[in-house]
């Protein structure tokens, strides 16, 4: 399993935000901001883009705030998904003029919401820059970090299934156009929209609001997250549900499980310095946690050709890579860009905005 071929990228400016766990504070105002050079691993091989059209609609909206600087308005608090008598709200991120504009699904990270400033600082560049954003909640209420299950998995991709849904089809009434669809996350924004976008699109959960599964979306953002759910956060959920844990993995990162299909480019990053790495002693050994997630053992053999498991441990950066590589080796347009700090680095909006916009076909 061959790498894909490493390149330097030009410095940047990156804002440091301070984070919760495998997520981000809700507090905005911690940031400094950071100018190092970066490095990046990447892919060259082009899948045509999906031409596939998502019906559309208009709604009404709710309340609404401007941004006379940029002429970016922010839909506030649309109903997209009513189920267990909890409402999930998107904002809706409108770029001033008339479009169409490529449409960005952004997916806030764990033990946050969509008003954090993860989402809200990326969504306004991306609306900024002539992208219609939709910036849901699709978690009703976080569980701690220990109880993780696979049944809260399994919610969380059927209500992302439901705002992608309700994204496409009312792009048209904001001036979107939804066969230009991009999926964006960060952290578990990132694992959570990864699954949705590679395991096959099923029938919308009832209460959604979206009247059509979606359609592919043409292209996918993702940063510095875990894709086969490695972290010692997980271990409970394999325990008490190890045959559907290794489902989940397997849909995110096999590729005998994706979805026919699938989105025609990928841009992934992961923090230099290797967010939650996570140590083994044997990799081989049968009880162990990592052949929790890999019963079949490609995992650790691709990762260890890969020379990703020399330090003894496996972090974001070793995530990413696997599923880059493997999505490089279907023939899908894929980069992975190694970016300097840590997970409480964020992009800067310029560099995030490229990646958007290459994504959508627009690079």
């Amino acid at each position: 399993m061959q790498p894909p071929t490493l390149r330097i990228l030009i410095p940047f400016t990156v804002i440091a935000l301070l984070t919760a766990a495998c997520g981000d504070t809700a507090d905005d105002t911690a940031d400094t901001t950071l100018a190092p050079t970066t490095t990046t691993v990447e892919t060259t091989t082009t899948l045509p883009p999906t031409t596939t059209v998502a019906p559309t609609t208009t709604i009404e909206t709710t309340t609404t705030a401007s941004s006379p600087e940029s002429g970016v308005t922010i839909t506030k608090d649309s109903v997209y998904l009513e189920i267990d008598g909890d409402e999930y709200l998107v904002d809706v991120y409108v770029p001033a003029g008339d479009g169409p504009w490529p449409v960005v699904v952004a997916l806030h990270g764990a033990l946050v919401y969509k008003d954090n400033s993860f989402t809200t600082r990326p969504a306004r560049a991306a609306a900024e820059a002539g992208m219609l954003v939709f910036a849901p909640n699709w978690v009703a209420e976080w569980p701690a970090l220990s109880d993780m299950d696979a049944e809260a998995v399994r919610s969380w991709t059927q209500v992302l299934r439901c705002a992608l849904a309700f994204a496409q089809q009312e792009a048209a009434g904001y001036g979107g156009d939804s066969t230009r669809t991009v999926v964006y996350g960060k952290s578990a924004g990132a694992s959570s929209g990864a699954n949705l976008v590679l395991s096959p699109f099923t029938d919308l959960p009832t209460g959604c609001l979206g009247q059509s599964p979606p359609v592919a979306p043409v292209g996918a953002v993702f940063g510095d997250a875990e894709y086969f759910d490695h972290a010692t956060w997980w271990d409970g959920a394999f325990d008490e549900d190890l045959e559907e844990m290794q489902a989940i993995v397997a849909e995110t990162v096999d590729p005998a499980f994706w979805s026919s299909a699938v989105p025609a480019r990928f841009r992934f990053w992961a923090a230099a310095d290797g967010t939650f790495p996570r140590s083994f002693d044997d990799l081989w050994d049968e009880d162990g946690w990592f052949a929790q997630r890999d019963p079949d053992g490609t995992i650790r053999a691709d990762l260890d050709e890969l020379g990703a498991l020399e330090d003894g441990a496996v972090d974001y950066i070793d995530s990413g890579l696997l599923l880059a590589t493997r999505l490089q080796q279907a023939g899908i347009d894929t980069t992975f860009d190694v970016l300097p700090g840590d997970h409480a680095t964020h992009i800067s909006s310029p560099t995030l905005v490229d990646y958007l916009l290459d994504a959508a076909g627009n690079g």
